[in-house]
């Protein structure tokens, strides 16, 4: 009796010293900075006031350039992924917007990515989720952001007139529409 009583209170200790690393673990990679927390649709609006220049630039830019679709992810340094009528590319991202994509990178941007009529900056991602902003050329409705692209659990327009918060999960997304995932 007494040894069972000696199992499970070393068991239930153990389990709270375990749980108690994780968490101070866990703890230490978010506030230590090397796992980031979500940025807020607050701090994002705020980043886009105090930017609206710089991605203003980009957007024109990367509109300005004759392709179906464009990446630029901060990893890839100087070069960007295009497509055109199905066909793919790796190309040197162009002179004239080296300095400007750079700039972009360091304040914080980690993924650029631009359709016909829409430029997402990524600027958070973990394994199951990226939360940014995007820009469109025609204004729509927070809706209209989400039926677009059903990945995204949240969209919500900022404060610059076609800007939008978005959060992308994938998981939560298929959760919630099954149907579209078949």
């Amino acid at each position: 009796m007494i040894k069972k009583v000696v199992i499970i209170l070393a068991t239930a200790v153990a389990a709270v010293i375990v749980a108690a690393m994780i968490y101070v673990v866990i703890g230490g990679l978010i506030i230590g900075g090397l796992i980031p927390p979500a940025p807020s649709y607050n701090k994002l609006d705020r980043y886009l006031k105090a930017n609206i220049g710089e991605l203003s630039y980009v957007i024109d830019s990367l509109f300005g350039l004759d392709y179906d679709y464009i990446a630029l992810r901060r990893e890839d340094k100087n070069i960007m992924k295009v497509e055109k009528n199905e066909v793919y590319e790796t190309i040197p991202i162009p002179d004239e917007l080296l300095d400007h994509i750079e700039a972009l990178y360091k304040s914080g941007v980690i993924v650029i990515s631009c359709g016909r009529d829409s430029v997402r900056f990524a600027m958070w991602s973990s394994l199951d989720e990226s939360r940014g902003m995007i820009y469109t050329k025609v204004e729509k409705s927070p809706d209209d952001i989400m039926q677009k692209d059903f990945q995204l659990i949240e969209a919500k327009q900022m404060s610059e007139e076609n800007w939008y918060y978005y959060v992308h999960n994938f998981e939560k997304a298929k959760a919630r529409n099954p149907h579209l995932f078949k």
